[in-house]
């Protein structure tokens, strides 16, 4: 049963434009053969309706606060982002 029958599909906001393109296009794509096959399942989860790539600027995404070390003033904006604020007694 597909995702738009059941509920709604898993979004997945992307910020790697070549990314996106290597799951709608389904041929080989030479700078991408490094990567082990199991990891293209992806692709057929973008087909069946599953999954949705959008594109999301580097600059707005939050999860970058979890993955990368920001320097200050980014990550005073991300956290606000968030609505994450400092603890005081």
């Amino acid at each position: 049963m597909a995702a738009n029958e059941e509920g709604p599909e898993l979004m997945i906001h992307e910020d790697n434009q070549s990314c996106i393109k290597m799951t709608k296009n389904p041929v080989n794509h030479g700078r991408a053969k490094h990567i082990d096959i199991k990891y293209h399942h992806i692709r057929d989860e973008v087909k069946r309706g599953e999954v949705k790539l959008k594109y999301c600027e580097t600059a707005v995404m939050l999860a970058d606060i979890m993955t990368k070390g920001l320097h200050g003033p980014r990550h005073k904006e991300m956290t606000t982002a968030l609505g994450i604020r400092e603890h005081s007694d």
